[in-house]
Protein backbone atom coordinates (compact mmCIF):
# COMPACT_ATOMS: atom_id res chain seq x y z
CA UNK A 1 0.00 0.00 0.00
CA UNK A 2 3.03 2.66 0.54
CA UNK A 3 3.10 1.69 -3.46
CA UNK A 4 -0.35 3.59 -4.37
CA UNK A 5 0.22 6.29 -1.83
CA UNK A 6 3.31 7.51 -3.09
CA UNK A 7 2.02 8.39 -6.45
CA UNK A 8 -0.44 10.31 -4.81
CA UNK A 9 1.45 12.14 -2.75
CA UNK A 10 3.29 13.16 -5.95
CA UNK A 11 1.05 14.33 -8.08
CA UNK A 12 -0.47 16.28 -5.35
CA UNK A 13 3.41 17.65 -4.20
CA UNK A 14 3.34 18.73 -8.03
CA UNK A 15 -0.16 20.36 -8.81
CA UNK A 16 0.67 23.58 -7.15
CA UNK A 17 3.75 23.93 -9.29
CA UNK A 18 1.36 23.20 -12.50
CA UNK A 19 -1.22 25.75 -10.84
CA UNK A 20 1.70 28.21 -10.52
CA UNK A 21 2.97 27.19 -14.48
CA UNK A 22 -0.63 27.18 -15.84
CA UNK A 23 -0.98 31.34 -14.53
CA UNK A 24 2.01 32.35 -15.70
CA UNK A 25 1.39 31.21 -19.56
CA UNK A 26 -2.22 32.47 -19.11
CA UNK A 27 -1.05 35.64 -17.54
CA UNK A 28 1.42 35.96 -20.23
CA UNK A 29 -0.70 35.37 -23.35
CA UNK A 30 -3.56 38.16 -21.62
CA UNK A 31 -1.05 40.44 -21.53
CA UNK A 32 0.81 39.83 -24.88
CA UNK A 33 -3.16 40.03 -26.05
CA UNK A 34 -3.65 43.04 -24.74
CA UNK A 35 -0.25 44.22 -25.46
CA UNK A 36 -1.03 43.27 -29.46
CA UNK A 37 -4.96 45.46 -29.17
CA UNK A 38 -2.85 48.14 -27.29
CA UNK A 39 -0.62 48.80 -30.78
CA UNK A 40 -3.47 47.80 -33.32
CA UNK A 41 -4.85 50.55 -31.78
CA UNK A 42 -2.50 53.13 -31.76
CA UNK A 43 -1.78 51.42 -35.69
CA UNK A 44 -5.02 52.96 -36.05
CA UNK A 45 -4.72 56.45 -34.58
CA UNK A 46 -1.44 56.13 -36.75
CA UNK A 47 -3.31 55.49 -40.32
CA UNK A 48 -5.12 58.06 -39.31
CA UNK A 49 -3.19 60.86 -39.03
CA UNK A 50 -1.33 59.89 -41.83
CA UNK A 51 -4.44 60.33 -44.41
CA UNK A 52 -5.02 63.74 -42.18
CA UNK A 53 -1.73 64.61 -42.97
CA UNK A 54 -1.96 63.96 -46.75
CA UNK A 55 -5.11 65.91 -47.09
CA UNK A 56 -3.52 68.41 -45.44
CA UNK A 57 -0.44 68.31 -47.74
CA UNK A 58 -2.61 68.03 -50.52
CA UNK A 59 -4.65 71.35 -49.84
CA UNK A 60 -0.88 73.09 -48.84
CA UNK A 61 0.33 72.19 -52.70
CA UNK A 62 -2.92 73.45 -53.95
CA UNK A 63 -2.79 76.52 -52.08
CA UNK A 64 0.55 76.85 -53.27
CA UNK A 65 -0.09 76.47 -57.13
CA UNK A 66 -3.00 79.17 -56.72
CA UNK A 67 -0.31 81.43 -55.31
CA UNK A 68 2.20 80.68 -57.95
CA UNK A 69 -0.69 81.13 -60.40
CA UNK A 70 -1.33 84.77 -59.04
CA UNK A 71 1.97 85.70 -59.16
CA UNK A 72 2.61 84.55 -62.66
CA UNK A 73 4.02 87.68 -65.28
CA UNK A 74 0.64 86.44 -67.84
CA UNK A 75 -1.86 86.55 -64.51
CA UNK A 76 -0.16 89.68 -62.81
CA UNK A 77 -0.29 91.64 -66.29
CA UNK A 78 -4.05 90.08 -66.78
CA UNK A 79 -5.05 91.94 -63.67
CA UNK A 80 -3.72 94.99 -64.15
CA UNK A 81 -5.04 95.63 -67.34
CA UNK A 82 -8.16 94.88 -65.54
CA UNK A 83 -7.29 97.16 -62.81
CA UNK A 84 -6.91 100.31 -65.42
CA UNK A 85 -2.73 100.12 -65.80
CA UNK A 86 -0.80 100.07 -68.80
CA UNK A 87 2.68 99.29 -69.16
CA UNK A 88 5.22 101.82 -68.35
CA UNK A 89 7.56 103.91 -70.48
CA UNK A 90 11.12 103.81 -70.80
CA UNK A 91 12.30 105.57 -67.11
CA UNK A 92 14.93 108.35 -66.56
CA UNK A 93 17.23 108.47 -63.61
CA UNK A 94 18.80 110.97 -62.25
CA UNK A 95 22.67 110.64 -61.17
CA UNK A 96 23.75 111.52 -57.58
CA UNK A 97 25.03 114.94 -59.09
CA UNK A 98 21.42 115.88 -60.51
CA UNK A 99 22.58 115.03 -64.38
CA UNK A 100 19.17 113.22 -65.82
CA UNK A 101 20.29 109.74 -67.63
CA UNK A 102 18.01 108.41 -70.27
CA UNK A 103 14.88 109.95 -72.09
CA UNK A 104 11.60 109.09 -70.09
CA UNK A 105 8.85 108.72 -71.76
CA UNK A 106 5.05 108.79 -71.44
CA UNK A 107 3.20 105.31 -70.66
CA UNK A 108 0.22 104.83 -73.24
CA UNK A 109 -2.27 102.35 -73.32
CA UNK A 110 -2.69 100.09 -76.33
CA UNK A 111 -5.65 100.22 -78.68
CA UNK A 112 -8.29 98.05 -77.08
CA UNK A 113 -8.83 95.14 -78.99
CA UNK A 114 -11.69 95.55 -82.02
CA UNK A 115 -15.01 95.11 -81.09
CA UNK A 116 -16.78 93.10 -83.28
CA UNK A 117 -21.07 93.61 -83.56
CA UNK A 118 -23.10 91.35 -81.72
CA UNK A 119 -25.07 89.07 -84.16
CA UNK A 120 -28.17 90.02 -85.11
CA UNK A 121 -31.14 87.55 -84.73
CA UNK A 122 -35.06 88.26 -85.97
CA UNK A 123 -37.27 89.47 -83.50
CA UNK A 124 -39.26 86.19 -81.63
CA UNK A 125 -42.92 85.65 -83.83
CA UNK A 126 -45.66 86.64 -82.25
CA UNK A 127 -48.41 84.16 -81.44
CA UNK A 128 -51.09 84.70 -83.62
CA UNK A 129 -54.26 86.33 -81.76
CA UNK A 130 -52.55 88.26 -79.20
CA UNK A 131 -53.15 91.43 -81.11
CA UNK A 132 -49.83 92.97 -79.92
CA UNK A 133 -46.50 93.65 -82.48
CA UNK A 134 -43.47 92.64 -80.90
CA UNK A 135 -41.38 95.29 -80.18
CA UNK A 136 -39.01 96.46 -82.60
CA UNK A 137 -34.96 97.49 -81.41
CA UNK A 138 -35.89 100.76 -82.79
CA UNK A 139 -37.94 102.02 -81.22
CA UNK A 140 -36.17 101.60 -77.43
CA UNK A 141 -34.75 104.99 -76.64
CA UNK A 142 -30.77 105.04 -77.26
CA UNK A 143 -28.84 105.79 -73.98
CA UNK A 144 -25.16 105.78 -73.67
CA UNK A 145 -23.32 104.83 -70.82
CA UNK A 146 -20.19 105.10 -71.29
CA UNK A 147 -20.10 109.18 -71.97
CA UNK A 148 -17.44 111.02 -70.49
CA UNK A 149 -15.44 107.52 -69.59
CA UNK A 150 -12.52 106.20 -71.44
CA UNK A 151 -12.76 103.36 -73.28
CA UNK A 152 -12.48 100.05 -71.59
CA UNK A 153 -8.90 98.58 -71.12
CA UNK A 154 -7.63 102.48 -70.83
CA UNK A 155 -6.86 104.77 -68.00
CA UNK A 156 -5.83 108.23 -68.32
CA UNK A 157 -2.48 109.06 -68.15
CA UNK A 158 -1.68 110.03 -64.56
CA UNK A 159 2.14 109.74 -64.97
CA UNK A 160 3.48 113.07 -63.54
CA UNK A 161 7.16 111.55 -63.58
CA UNK A 162 8.24 112.36 -66.84
CA UNK A 163 7.22 116.39 -65.79
CA UNK A 164 9.38 116.52 -63.03
CA UNK A 165 12.31 119.09 -62.50
CA UNK A 166 15.61 117.29 -62.53
CA UNK A 167 17.11 117.82 -59.29
CA UNK A 168 18.89 121.13 -58.43
CA UNK A 169 17.74 122.65 -62.22
CA UNK A 170 14.40 123.79 -61.81
CA UNK A 171 13.85 122.46 -65.04
CA UNK A 172 11.60 119.99 -66.79
CA UNK A 173 13.95 116.83 -67.41
CA UNK A 174 12.46 115.88 -71.05
CA UNK A 175 9.58 116.71 -72.73
CA UNK A 176 7.49 113.17 -72.65
CA UNK A 177 7.77 111.85 -76.21
CA UNK A 178 4.45 110.26 -77.63
CA UNK A 179 4.51 108.06 -80.32
CA UNK A 180 1.28 106.93 -81.64
CA UNK A 181 0.61 102.85 -81.06
CA UNK A 182 0.48 101.06 -83.61
CA UNK A 183 -1.39 97.41 -83.65
CA UNK A 184 0.55 94.54 -84.72
CA UNK A 185 0.70 93.64 -88.20
CA UNK A 186 -1.40 90.09 -89.25
CA UNK A 187 -1.35 87.84 -91.66
CA UNK A 188 -4.60 86.59 -92.76
CA UNK A 189 -5.18 82.83 -92.29
CA UNK A 190 -4.80 80.31 -95.49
Amino acid sequence: MTAARRPRSATAARMPFVLLIVTLLAGGLISLLLLNAAVNSDSFKLDKLDKETTGYTDEQQALQQEVDQYGAPGSLEQRARELGMVPGGNPAFLGPDGKVHGSPEAATAPPPPPTTPPPTTPPPATPTGTGTPPAKPADAPATNTTAGKPPAGTAPNTNTAAHAPAAGTGQPATAPATTPATPPATTPAR
